[in-house]
């Protein structure tokens, strides 16, 4: 049974394709990236890349049905039109899984797994209001991939800092974030300390952190996964800038304590300093300028949920599909 993804083209959502394939043991056959603009893109950049989208959603979308089953795992808004073409063609012999909150108007996707920062409010929508998937589950955060890098016997333990960039909540304020990670450094006795680049970090937040702690922390190279894979497995602890939700949701599927830097919010309506303050006021992480200690997340907070799993195991049987259902794992 062939496997495919489509996904925005954007790393996040990609890794979020991913992680459901490995809990599901699958290996793609095929991956379909759709290039779109994101909230912080420019008005040209914008054009050029709706453009640039339009395209690739033609180009991903089947000429025509390929024999036997398929499943597919979708990622981003740009990837429902592809996901809906495959639809028409296999109907009932394709199983397709959602990452993020679908808009499609009709039903393309068996099931949809949507985070609480999608949407406002403490009282989420039922079933109805996404048309788009059979069932939906609703979580906290996304699906995150397991860090495979093996922690070496005689790594020191510490604290790594992950540091994000542009993105559409949050000002990455370099002398901010250095006088917090200080802090956080002096009061776990100065351990190992160690800071992870992101590919989205500005260049100038990067070269006045490495000037800030040079000498005093190991840092690792924004294309360096290896090192950044190492980094994670070896740490006791993290901080964590709160922009970027898949490095969040890495340090917390650990289950070791992760601390969020306190940055200038420029959106409090945007899903990500949502998802920023669910985490607070849960006490599933801390705030590096607060008093409260963090404790870590609960195992498997992160992991593609089971529910869908066995939503593939009914069809993978040849089962009848399940009634339209909502499921809500997020923690109380």
């Amino acid at each position: 049974m062939r496997t495919l993804i489509v996904s925005v083209a954007k790393t996040g959502h990609v890794n979020q394709c991913h992680a459901f394939c490995e809990a599901a043991g699958w290996t793609p056959d095929a991956v379909e990236l759709i290039p779109s603009p994101a909230r912080m893109t420019g008005p040209l950049d914008r054009l050029v890349l709706n453009a640039r989208k339009r395209i690739a959603i033609r180009r991903a979308a089947p000429r025509a049905r390929s024999p036997g089953r398929l499943r597919i795992v979708a990622s981003g808004g740009a990837a429902e039109p592809v996901v809906a073409a495959y639809r028409a063609l296999f109907g009932t012999d394709v199983f397709a899984v959602f990452s993020g909150r679908p808009r499609w108007r009709d039903e393309i996707f068996d099931v949809a797994l949507v985070g609480r920062h999608a949407f406002e409010g403490d009282d989420p929508p039922d079933a109805a209001a996404f048309p788009a998937a059979r069932t939906t589950v609703l979580r906290l955060g996304v699906m995150t991939r397991r860090i495979q890098g093996p922690r070496a016997a005689d790594a020191p333990a510490g604290l790594v800092a992950l540091i994000g960039g542009l993105n559409k909540a949050f000002t990455i304020d370099p002398a901010r974030i250095a006088s917090q990670l200080a802090a956080l450094s002096e009061r776990r006795a100065n351990q190992p300390l160690t800071i992870a680049f992101s590919r989205r970090t500005m260049r100038t937040v990067e070269s006045r952190l490495r000037a800030a702690f040079a000498g005093r922390a190991v840092f690792v190279d924004r294309s360096d996964r290896a090192g950044f894979e190492a980094a994670m497995a070896g740490a006791d602890g993290y901080a964590v800038t709160p922009d970027s939700l898949t490095m969040t949701c890495e340090a917390c599927a650990t289950g070791r304590p992760v601390t969020l830097f306190d940055l200038e919010c420029f959106d409090p309506s945007s899903s990500t300093a949502r998802f920023a303050r669910d985490l607070l006021s849960r006490d599933l992480v801390a705030s590096a300028t607060g008093e409260r200690a963090a404790i870590g997340c609960p195992p498997g907070l992160f992991d593609p949920p089971s529910p869908a799993l066995d939503a593939y195991d009914i069809w993978a049987s040849g089962g009848s599909a399940a009634p339209r259902r909502r499921i809500d794992l997020s923690p109380r």
